[in-house]
């Protein structure tokens, strides 16, 4: 069965505060109750966008009390490496390659402003999807117990912590259990447009945090559950790629076909034109 969550990435005092209350008029109109990401002392320019909001805090707390899921997202979200993480999906990190000393401050102490404010957070994300094991070992040690993040298809046990699937930037149904990454501040019109067509169509395909925490299905983190995340990320690459390649598009355009079976074999036919250098056919 198709579940999916949403999160929302890069909340901070000075966000796009006009962006934000559309998106929070939408899920209320749809009943959606996100996971908030809340950057504990934003140091990154580029997240801000507004005068900062005086009241944030009672703010964040009113969301909370309303069903909102409040979540740690980083510490300052200034990127201070360019390791790429276990996911290799970003080729920068607030934590990944700093030694485990320096990963276990910074985040103790996004957790501690968090926790003067009230929130007792127990969920972790980090910027740009990009953490090792020391991160991971730091959040254990912090008593997190949740990662939103991984590209399985169900979550999973691994290092004493729950990983939550997060694979979509685009509202879309996943295999699975998956979470919609949007990140407030980039949003376009089209963009709404795109969320509240699919808020429309799947409103009974989402849930909540809550409501997944009292499944008792998660398994372990097994090989086949690595396969099958490393699987999903290399579509993901492909994905990436095919997206900066004129000439793949243009394959898949020209191969594409609404009866699977002939867009299979189109394709197939197709792949030596793809794949040979330009004009070695001649």
């Amino acid at each position: 069965m198709k579940r999916l969550l949403i999160r929302l990435d890069d909340i901070t005092p000075d966000m796009d505060w006009g962006k934000f209350a559309r998106i929070r008029a939408m899920f209320e109109r749809y009943g959606v109750r996100p996971i908030l990401g809340v950057v504990p002392d934003n140091r990154d320019k580029a997240l801000s966008v507004d005068r900062a909001k005086e009241d944030f805090w009672p703010y964040v707390r009113a969301l909370q009390a309303d069903g909102w899921t409040i979540a740690q997202h980083g510490y300052q979200h200034r990127y201070a490496t360019k390791r790429s993480g276990l996911l290799k999906l970003n080729k920068a990190s607030e934590f990944a390659g700093l030694p485990y000393e320096a990963q276990y401050e910074k985040i103790k102490k996004g957790r501690d402003i968090l926790q003067r404010q009230g929130f007792d957070v127990t969920m972790f994300m980090a910027p740009g999807h990009t953490y090792d094991r020391n991160t991971l070992k730091a959040l254990r040690g912090l008593g997190f117990l949740y990662v939103t993040d991984g590209y399985a298809d169900i979550p999973y046990y691994w290092k004493g912590l729950l990983f939550i699937p997060c694979r979509s930037a685009r509202p879309k149904l996943s295999s699975g259990v998956d979470t919609l990454c949007i990140h407030c501040n980039e949003l376009e019109e089209s963009d709404y447009r795109e969320l509240e067509d699919f808020l429309e169509a799947h409103a009974d395909s989402l849930i909540g945090l809550s409501e997944l925490l009292q499944q008792s299905w998660y398994a372990r983190r097994t090989l086949r559950l690595c396969l099958q995340e490393e699987k999903n990320l290399l579509l993901r690459r492909i994905r990436a790629r095919a997206a900066k390649s004129g000439r793949l598009q243009r394959y898949l355009q020209e191969t594409y076909d609404a009866d699977a079976a002939r867009k299979r074999r189109k394709r197939l036919l197709g792949l030596p034109k793809l794949l040979l250098p330009k004009g070695g056919g001649k």
